[in-house]
């Protein structure tokens, strides 16, 4: 009669740690993804959507999301954001999203947490960094880099002068503001500024293009990044590049060693300047076809017409 009873409490016990396990279960943050809400000068609105999965157990309770901001550099916390999200039966995934505003500058690391019963169960965590970058939803524009071309003008003591003709298109339905355009060229691989020049990018009206030109002067025989950066007064609202490649090697590999070829020399690609000239075009001439034809049926029926007339 004991053997029983023990076993019978023994059975007991074993389903009551079975539930609590059940009760905890286990919990994972399957991915993070953040995407941009609102964007002013001084701040940006993130909507940080966390894709949560539970492995095993359920629970009576709701799970909460926390996340955190934590400044890369100083380590300290930004801001954080919380709530309740929909309980996540076991085998299932839920993706809940809170938003959290930081200022528009600076890299952070945002940390995801899911507690329930009290206890956290997950963690996972992503890192925003070029927060600056993104433009402010009050100076978008419509203004768009389409193409940018470059001309080598001189190559003299190390050094290459080279045009660059960049493209602007006018994708909107009004004309845009006056901006401030900003070319720089950057050298590709030490990230050094080989030049930088302004110009001035004036209304342009819907649907059209044109064209702004700069001169550079960089170190020839390296390759660059050239930046072009749109500016309405302190703010930058749109930015493209291009490669611009004065040493355009490629490696290769023959019987296992790995060379070097393909090098230009930036001269042989000199463009003179501009005159400004018109251009003469040739004369147009007149095409074989039906244009003969009609001139001798033309001729004939005058001549036939003068005889009516005198015969």
């Amino acid at each position: 009669m004991r053997l029983y009873w023990f076993l019978l409490l023994a059975a007991c016990a074993l389903l009551i740690c079975s539930a609590g396990c059940l009760r905890e279960g286990l919990m994972e943050v399957t991915g993070i993804e953040v995407a941009p809400e609102a964007v002013t000068t001084g701040d940006v609105t993130l909507n940080v959507s966390v894709s949560i999965e539970r492995t095993s157990g359920v629970s009576a309770s709701r799970p909460t999301l926390l996340i955190r901001a934590i400044d890369t550099e100083t380590g300290l916390r930004v801001n954080e954001s919380s709530g309740e999200i929909a309980a996540v039966g076991t085998g299932g995934t839920v993706i809940a999203s809170r938003e959290i505003v930081l200022p528009r500058r600076g890299s952070y690391r945002l940390v995801a947490q899911v507690f329930e019963d009290g206890k956290r169960r997950a963690t996972g965590e992503l890192t925003v960094s070029s927060l600056e970058e993104l433009t402010p939803d009050d100076l978008r524009t419509t203004v768009a880099m389409v193409d940018m071309d470059f001309i080598v003008r001189s190559v003299a003591q190390g050094r290459a002068t080279i045009g660059a003709e960049v493209s602007f298109t006018n994708e909107g339905g009004e004309p845009n503001p006056p901006f401030s355009v900003e070319i720089k060229a950057r050298e590709a691989d030490a990230g050094l500024l080989g030049d930088r020049q302004w110009t001035i990018l004036d209304p342009i009206r819907p649907g059209a293009t044109v064209v702004r030109n700069v001169t550079l002067s960089v170190p020839d025989q390296y390759n660059y990044e050239v930046e072009v950066v749109l500016w309405q007064g302190d703010v930058i609202v749109e930015r493209g590049s291009r490669a611009l490649l004065l040493a355009p090697n490629t490696t290769k590999e023959r019987g296992g060693t790995a060379f070097m070829t393909h090098k230009i020399r930036t001269g042989d690609f000199v463009v003179p300047t501009d005159t400004g000239q018109p251009i003469e075009m040739p004369a147009p001439t007149m095409a074989p076809g039906f244009g003969g034809l009609l001139s001798v049926i033309g001729l004939c029926s005058l001549l036939a017409l003068r005889r009516c007339l005198h015969g």
